[in-house]
């Protein structure tokens, strides 16, 4: 955390190159950005700490672009809003996205400064854990799915959570890992505990709820679970991450025959979950006569430096 990395934005040269002079002699790693869509696209490929933000930019407000980086990025990014004049019904909404603080231009590069320490030393009170769990040589996370709460949660958006809080990863790879637990979990839930067939999938979602109630009414389908295990490693640099079904398997070989001859991806094509798994994975295989399937994808979270 004491090689912070921040992103400066603002639609001002001059400003953004003497704040990225300031912070960079103050010993942080600095980027710049000279408007918002800049400032995501950077986001989106870099791990950053903090944004020190200007309130008004071209194309999008500060409010707009602070909501962006929450609703894409959560809450590990602390963003700094730089502003002239500030009133209360903006404050109000800003503190409400989340904004860590607010400095008035111009600049006064002791006041930031000391802003940027105080955000920084509580950002590493709340990382302890995360960090704890980075220096781990290896984290493993699992949990079984009753398949009549399967709708209840959304499995997805609770590890990507963990994976945002704990993982310093670059979104496209989250995202990727998050497609693949979807179709993974999802693909255990409607083929091997529900057995549905091709045409009972693509019915209407009122129609199609009703015939899961149905089937879950089976006491020999309530009965079945789905397995479900991540695993780092980090010496390996990267994620396994393993579904277990109690179904009847299939015949994975045909179908992995099929992707690896087809390189298309037609996603409404039966068949869809495996070839975002195939495309998405660097590793992809089966166990168990197809009741288990294990992804493995390659992830860049070393620990920093001492």
């Amino acid at each position: 955390m004491e090689h912070a990395k921040i992103l400066v934005v603002d639609d001002s040269i001059s400003i953004v190159v003497s704040l990225c002079k300031i912070l960079e002699l103050s010993g942080y790693e600095v980027d710049p950005a000279y408007n918002g869509s800049d400032a995501l696209r950077k986001i989106a490929q870099k791990n950053y700490d903090l944004i020190i933000c200007d309130i008004e930019m071209p194309g999008i407000t500060s409010l707009d672009f602070l909501g962006r980086v929450r609703q894409e990025f959560g809450d590990s990014i602390d963003v700094i809003l730089m502003t002239g004049f500030l009133d209360q019904d903006y404050f109000v909404k800003a503190i409400c996205l989340g904004a860590a603080d607010f400095i008035r231009k111009p600049v006064n590069p002791k006041l930031i400064i000391h802003s940027i320490k105080e955000i920084i030393n509580r950002k590493r009170e709340r990382s302890d854990i995360s960090d704890f769990v980075r220096y781990l040589d290896e984290t493993a996370l699992s949990f079984v799915i009753d398949p009549k709460n399967f709708n209840k949660f959304s499995i997805s958006k609770v590890l990507s959570h963990f994976l945002s809080t704990n993982f310093r990863l670059p979104l496209n790879v989250m995202n990727e890992l998050l497609i693949c637990i979807d179709e993974m979990i999802f693909n255990a839930f409607i083929h091997g505990t529900l057995k549905l067939r091709v045409d009972e999938r693509f019915i209407d979602s009122e129609s199609f709820q009703k015939l899961v109630n149905e089937k879950l009414c089976d006491p020999q389908v309530a009965q079945k679970r789905i397995r479900f295990s991540l695993r780092k490693d980090k010496a390996r640099g990267d994620i396994t991450m393993e579904v277990e079904d109690d179904g009847d398997g299939f015949n994975h070989e045909a179908w992995l025959k099929r992707i690896k001859t087809d390189q298309s991806l037609n996603i409404d094509e039966h068949g869809r979950g495996l070839s975002l798994l195939y495309h998405l994975s660097d590793e992809l295989h089966f166990a168990n006569e197809g009741r288990k399937v294990c992804v493995r994808k390659k992830v860049d979270d070393a620990p920093p430096t001492e």
